[in-house]
């Protein structure tokens, strides 16, 4: 059926309303995908080196935030997902390598171990990713939301209890609406996050 130039105008022209209640960053969508890396900052050494192991298994990640599409909050209740701009692999996986990195890099440790490696360790590091998105429910001020959730276990034989477990979370607000600015403040929740979690170990003086 074909449709008269009348038709035509007020068809665009709802489609124009409709669409323009639709949250979006402050960017024309580009032709092809772009991919982004969330990487912390490496945590300051600590005065002394530790003497433990610890093995830090993968982090879980709640399925709401498990894709690689970038999420965004546009309401109490509405979410919206970016073919566009996507983590270039899993979340999680991400994440959880910079845990390893990072936990590595204070001295805490003696040893930082990953899932992979079978050597006998004194604590166990497991986590979750609770919340991972852009906030832009106010788009004057909009944020990078992150929680994680920590759980470390002793594994001593003699000792096999939950030391230490806590949730922290971060919301960092952005200069602007863009992909870089949005992956910038998830890399600052990220390295807060991890900073916290390492002031609370030490001050635990395991």
């Amino acid at each position: 059926m074909n449709l008269t130039a009348g038709s035509l105008r007020s068809t665009l022209l709802l489609l124009a309303v409709f669409c323009g209640g639709c949250v979006t960053l402050e960017r024309s969508y580009p032709a092809d995908q772009r991919y982004f890396m969330i990487e912390a900052q490496d945590g300051k050494s600590l005065s002394s080196e530790g003497t433990h192991i610890l093995s830090v298994q993968n982090l879980y990640i709640s399925p709401r935030y498990a894709d690689r599409n970038f999420i965004y909050r546009t309401s109490e209740t509405e979410y919206e997902t970016d073919f566009y701009n996507q983590f270039l692999s899993e979340p999680a996986t991400m994440i959880s390598e910079e845990v390893r990195q990072a936990l590595a890099a204070t001295r805490l440790f003696k040893i930082v171990l990953g899932p992979s490696n079978s050597q006998p360790a004194n604590y166990l590091l497991e986590g979750s990713v609770n919340v991972l998105y852009g906030d832009f429910r106010n788009l004057r001020a909009p944020a990078a939301v992150m929680e994680i959730e920590f759980l470390l276990h002793n594994e001593n034989p003699t000792q096999n209890e939950i030391v230490m477990q806590k949730r922290y979370r971060r919301s960092v607000p952005l200069s602007e609406r863009t992909p870089e600015a949005l992956v910038k403040g998830w890399n600052q929740a990220l390295a807060e996050i991890i900073a916290m979690f390492v002031n609370d170990l030490d001050q635990r003086e395991l």
